[in-house]
């Protein structure tokens, strides 16, 4: 075990943004067990409740498990202690119980991705996401070194990927990171990733809303000399005038994915998506396709055709396809599927920065978008207007739900583009994608 160099870790932190803290009216916090809140979080639980945000809690574990030969308290009865703890620690730091969820994942045994068990608390938090929506979502570091901890982590993302349209701001919030790591485990953070929150003015309470989870911090379970306890200096780490938080770009993606990031996927992957038989992307592309109004298009482009099934299918469609994608990779594979179609080229290239310097009356864009940064989409929206011609149709088909890796959901891109001027013909929304038809009229 190595020694966490705490002091060079906080070194890089900047203040958290007042004017980010400030409009946040809902905020979820998933503690792995009672006491994660209050140690992790308890100052800036108190901070959002005065600005009058709604605060609420997930328990992922019962926490049975810190004294585990108890007489006195058997699992049943410590889960009920702790419980009963932690919502008096909350109702220190102004929550009520209602405020808090308990999905009672047996204690250093929560089901981690892949296990018996993760599934079905996967799809509890979708539902209880989809219902609150909060803009900022607290969970501990994802490498924190405790498997409950790392679990729920992993529930997080797994859950976020079936809410549709829902792109929330995610900190993590390091809890044995400080007395545990080991190498592997120590956060290779960026510039500006790790933020700090004064908490000065909330210590009291942060301190007795610790001191509230008496069966962790005392020897309150007198028959299990072995058991858990939070030592002061393990609670030092937390009574300070800062909390930390991660917002690390990895879960808070803002930049355009680079070229790497595909070649990366395409090499581990030549159909990472299974664009070649999945059932999914056969019938949305038949829906693409159909929804093309009828008519002649002497030159269309399609922006990232990948390993090029859509293209093929697209080229029926124009007299001439220019195709691109920014994978080297990918458009080997479509240059093979597409070998003796005169009707369509390729450019190796992402948009806007490779936008081809043509004029187009058809443009699809397929799974894209969101692959930019808000920025970068403005711009690429603002060449695909110039390049399209009077009466030019343009096609957008995004996922909406969320993926951690994009920048952008893909209701962002749409709604990017429902205020350009363009005249809507046609629109539909399944279970998985959004399709939109534009039409430019002058």
């Amino acid at each position: 075990m190595m020694t966490f160099d705490k002091a060079a870790f906080r070194a890089s932190a900047i203040s958290v943004d007042e004017k980010f803290l400030h409009p946040i009216k809902q905020c979820l916090i998933l503690a792995p067990h009672p006491d994660d809140e209050s140690l992790g979080c308890g100052g800036l639980i108190r901070t959002l409740v005065q600005n009058g945000c709604d605060v609420r809690i997930i328990l992922t574990t019962d926490g049975s498990m810190s004294h585990p030969h108890s007489v006195t308290y058997p699992a049943a009865s410590l889960a009920a202690l702790r419980k009963a703890e932690m919502i008096t620690a909350m109702e220190i730091l102004g929550l009520g119980a209602e405020k808090l969820s308990c999905y009672e994942s047996a204690d250093s045994a929560m089901p981690a991705l892949g296990e018996e068990g993760f599934d079905q608390l996967s799809q509890r938090l979708n539902k209880d996401l989809a219902s609150f929506l909060p803009q900022l979502i607290l969970v501990p570091y994802e490498l924190d070194p405790h498997r409950d901890h790392r679990a729920t982590f992993q529930l997080l993302f797994a859950a976020l990927k079936k809410v549709p349209a829902y792109k929330p701001v995610i900190w993590e919030y390091p809890i044995w990171l400080y007395e545990k790591a080991i190498q592997r485990d120590l956060p290779q953070l960026e510039k500006g990733e790790l933020k700090y929150l004064d908490i000065t003015v909330h210590l009291n309470h942060k301190r007795a809303a610790i001191d509230a989870h008496q069966s962790q911090t005392t020897r309150l379970i007198h028959d299990d000399p072995k058991g858990f306890i939070l030592t002061e200096d393990v609670i030092s780490n937390f009574l300070i005038d800062k909390e930390y938080f991660m917002e690390r770009k990895k879960s808070n993606p803002t930049e355009t994915l680079s070229k790497e990031y595909f070649e990366a996927l395409y090499g581990g992957n030549p159909d990472p998506w299974s664009f070649e038989t999945s059932e999914y992307e056969k019938s949305k592309y038949e829906a693409t396709v159909a929804a093309i109004p009828d008519g002649e298009y002497a030159r269309a482009l399609e922006v990232g055709c990948s390993i090029g099934v859509l293209t093929k299918m697209l080229s029926r469609k124009c007299d001439h396809l220019i195709s691109m994608d920014i994978s080297e990779t990918a458009l080997d594979k479509a240059r093979i599927r597409m070998e003796g179609d005169t009707k369509v080229s390729f450019i190796h290239g992402g948009i806007p920065i490779d936008y081809p310097k043509q004029n187009f009356n058809l443009i699809v864009m397929s799974e894209v978008g969101y692959y930019l940064s808000k920025e970068d989409l403005l711009k690429a929206r603002t060449l695909i207007l110039d390049s399209l011609e009077r009466d030019g149709v343009l096609i957008l088909v995004h996922w909406t739900h969320f993926v951690a890796d994009y920048p952008l959901t893909g209701d962002e891109v749409h709604d990017c583009f429902a205020d350009a001027g363009l005249s809507h013909l046609n629109g539909n929304r399944t279970n998985d994608y959004r399709l939109d038809v534009y039409q430019k009229q002058s």
